[in-house]
């Protein structure tokens, strides 16, 4: 069982440098939700950056139990945070070190129920995503950009920014992907765009399937997305995020839409 007070070094390089990954899930009725899809994403970024990850699944969700039943009981937000540890050169990769996992759980505050009720509204962000940058396909610690941007949405009083990448596209929200649904159809961007390859993205990718609703990874613009009938966005904290409004856009007719509604629904089925 890692350190219960949480002792870091002062020369680790996630407090340093921000060389690290993470990942943020939810628990339901003291069950973590997707756990070991969360592992296997941290898994191979871990690997794709050469950080160590030595921790088995079943360590890390012991860890994860215990914490429930000391500190939440049920319903909990639970992080877990790998760096890639103490030592090495400056701004190099360095092999044999020994990462750091951190794992925090605390009882899970929700969105309002009203967001669910009438929509989040969006701004498109003024800065551009590089389709050439290495780093957004993981979920990184390094996050001021995400806090530069949610500081844009903040101070045009909206829940979130779009991010579009330098061809023009539509990638992600902040902290979320992003779904357009029109006449009938699902789409999101598809992962070339650059962007992180969402736990509850793949999860309602899976859900349309099952449910023979007709769902696709494109390439759009804002102009198409603005002209959507319904849109929604995704992360495991927030689950299924009905959009009712992007900067003057007013985003269909009903909040949730039709098809948004029954993606809902089916996710409260699976948790």
């Amino acid at each position: 069982m890692p350190d219960t007070v949480g002792n870091i070094s002062s020369g680790d390089r996630g407090f340093l440098y921000g060389d690290g990954i993470y990942e943020t899930l939810r628990s339901y009725n003291a069950k973590p939700f997707k756990l070991s899809e969360h592992l296997e994403r941290m898994r191979h970024s871990a690997k794709q950056l050469r950080i160590s990850f030595d921790y088995t699944n079943a360590e890390i969700g012991e860890w994860i139990n215990k914490l429930i039943e000391k500190n939440c009981g049920q319903d909990a937000y639970i992080r877990i945070t790998l760096s890639r540890g103490t030592g090495g050169g400056r701004l190099q990769m360095a092999d044999n070190i020994d990462s750091t996992c951190l794992v925090q759980v605390k009882p899970f505050t929700p969105y309002e129920k009203k967001l669910y009720d009438e929509g989040m509204s969006l701004i498109i962000s003024n800065c551009r995503r590089s389709t050439s940058n290495p780093i957004y396909c993981y979920k990184s610690t390094n996050l001021l950009t995400s806090i530069l941007l949610k500081e844009e949405a903040n101070n045009k009083f909206a829940h979130e920014a779009i991010i579009l990448n330098t061809d023009g596209h539509v990638a992600e929200c902040v902290v979320s992907n992003i779904f357009l649904v029109h006449g009938g159809s699902v789409v999101t961007p598809s992962l070339d765009t650059n962007i992180l390859p969402g736990i509850t993205r793949r999860t309602v990718l899976d859900i349309c399937n099952d449910n023979d609703i007709s769902v696709s990874e494109n390439r759009f613009t804002i102009e198409t997305l603005v002209k959507s009938d319904e849109i929604f966005i995704t992360n495991s904290l927030m689950e299924i995020m009905p959009v009712s409004r992007i900067e003057n856009y007013k985003i269909g007719e009903t909040i949730p839409g039709k098809i948004t509604r029954l993606l809902m629904n089916a996710y409260k089925r699976l948790i």
